[in-house]
Parts: structure tokens; sequence; C-alpha cells
């Protein structure tokens, strides 16, 4: 089998692999655009036939991968959940590679092949007064700002991920209930709430959007001058130009940051976790309750003011106790 045949082959039953494990579309498009960046770039390194690149190469692929994150056009950076997307589409290809004996064993195997997320769990939530700023200072008088505010009200609204809003679909959206369907990571879909602010802004968006046709709600134009879905990373470069012009830019907020902003401000609010797992479309808790790290000096002020105990405390011991501590404070 040539070179190029093997290519498609393995690009057809990734895909039929990911469909009948129910994967979503728009993974299954990621993956695929994954898929043909690591072919071109296994061509244009005269690495033609996939089936004869070994671990050398797989980590200079890796190494090609991580430098993007630094090199990628606007200067936004790539998360690490999006390079790790990257080599998850090459352990694919070489896994189908191996699966119908095209190689005798499988390189990436015993390689630790992921990005670790260690840069990423530095980011933190926008305060309140930030994400009013923020939402507010977008210019909406003409249709691309527009897009951006009504993008990131619904993100915050929702607590959507990028990836979600980008494949979010008129059809999905009910103005009546102000809800609408996410399909979610792995075909999780959900049903969440759209605020008024939200609701609002995706109305006089699709009213003013020239493309009345696409079932898509957010559309992008492409190189070429047609109009097409929206891609995360497009999503993330404009955020970054927003967090640049209004003077916010800082390496601990990504768009993932609006998200975060949602689940926080909510728990803050007196929310519960299982409440906010739902909006999020967490499939365990525990990732949820990462989420709560942020309130312990919230939870302390809570506490301070409400247990018995901080208040009867002095009330229950005697003044030689009390001169005692005073005795050993000074001291």
């Amino acid at each position: 089998m040539k070179s190029e045949a093997v290519r498609q082959f393995i690009l057809d039953e990734v895909n039929a692999m990911m469909s009948s494990n129910r994967y979503s579309k728009n993974y299954i498009d990621e993956i695929n655009r994954d898929i043909r960046q690591f072919y071109s770039w296994a061509v244009k390194r005269s690495f033609g036939d996939i089936t004869r690149i070994g671990k050398k190469e797989l980590l200079s692929y890796k190494k090609y991968v991580e430098h993007l994150e630094s090199k990628n056009p606007g200067g936004g950076a790539l998360s690490v959940s999006t390079m790790n997307t990257m080599l998850t589409a090459v352990k694919h290809v070489y896994s189908m590679l191996y699966l119908h004996d095209l190689i005798k064993e499988n390189p990436v195997h015993s390689l630790e092949y992921k990005i670790k997320n260690g840069k990423e769990n530095k980011r933190r939530p926008l305060t309140k007064n930030e994400i009013t700023f923020f939402l507010e200072s977008i210019d909406t008088s003409t249709v691309f700002g527009l897009r951006s505010r009504t993008i990131f009200e619904l993100i915050y609204s929702s607590a959507l991920r990028v990836s979600e809003v980008c494949s979010l679909k008129i059809g999905d959206i009910d103005f009546d209930k102000r809800e609408t369907i996410v399909r979610g990571k792995f075909d999780r879909d959900r049903i969440v709430p759209i605020s008024h602010v939200a609701a609002d802004f995706l109305k006089l968006y699709l009213a003013d959007r020239i493309n009345k046709v696409d079932e898509y709600v957010f559309l992008g134009i492409q190189s070429k001058g047609y109009l097409r879905p929206m891609r995360s990373v497009h999503v993330s470069r404009i955020f970054r130009e927003y967090l640049r012009k209004f003077d916010m830019n800082s390496p601990d907020i990504s768009t993932h940051s609006v998200r975060h902003s949602t689940a926080t401000h909510l728990l803050d609010n007196g929310a519960s976790v299982r409440h906010v797992q739902e909006l999020l479309g967490h499939k365990n808790i525990e990732t949820t309750v990462r989420y709560t790290h942020v309130q312990t000096d919230g939870l302390y002020k809570i506490y301070r003011k409400h247990h018995p105990r901080e208040h009867e405390l002095f009330e229950m011991v005697d003044e030689e106790y009390l001169r005692q501590l005073d005795f050993f404070i000074e001291k």
C-alpha cells in the first residue's frame, strides 16, 4: 500500500472508531485536523512513509507541538489541552497502524507522549468586576464585535467550553425557555440555562448576521473568503487580543477563565457543588471540587461569623486561662 493510501486508510479507520464510540462531531473534526497536520509535518521533513517513523521522530514532533505554544499566530499560546489533543491524534494513528499489522510495534507505546499540565493549573477565574469590565468594554458597533460579545456572554452565562460554543447550532437554542442543548465532550449532551443578557445578545447577533442559512451559530471567515464554523483557536486568539487591548493580559487568564468564573461566582452565591457540576458537564464531582479552592477566604469568613463555637468559646473559659494565654502571647 502506497504512503498516501496508508494515510487515508488510517484516517478513515480512526474516524470509524471514534464514531462507533460516540465521540462528538466537534472532537472528531479536531482529531482529523490534527492527524492531517501530523501528516503535513512528516512530509515536510521527508518522513513521508509514516510506517517508518520511530520514537526519535515522534519525540521530535512532540517538541514541534510544544514549540507551537510560543509561535502561535497572534501571540496567544496554545493550551496544554490543545497540544495534548494533537498528540492524541498521533496515538490514534499508530494504534491503527499496529492494529492492522502495518507496523511490527507501536513506537508511541513506551513513550511519555503527553505534555504536563503545569501551566494550566495556574489559571484563575476573573473577579465579578473584571468580567463585567471585560464584557462591557467590547465594542458591539461592528458585526465582529457583536459576535465576540455574544460568544463571551454565552460562555459566562452558561459555563460553556470554547469548543462547545463553536459547535453550537441555532436549532439547539430554545429562546422561549432560555436554554440550549450543549454538545459536550465524548458526546455527553446536556441542557443548560441562558441568562437574559446572553439571550438578548444572541438575538441581536443572529438578526445582524450576514449568513442567515448556516446551522452553526458562530461563523468565521476562512482565508478563501467563505464562512465556516469558528474554531476554538480563533476564539482564544480573539480573547487574548481583547485582554491586551483592555490592559488585562496575564499568563494566568485564558478563555477557560471565563467558564471558571461562572462556577466560582455561582458557588460564592450559594449554589451547590452538585448543581454546578451539572452546569459544567463534569462527569466526576472531583473535577468540579477543584473550582472550590478559590473560596477558602469566603469559607473562613462564613465559618467565623456563623459557627457557634467561634462565638461561645471565650464565654466558656475562665479568667485565669485568659491571663495565662495573654502571658504566653506577650512572650
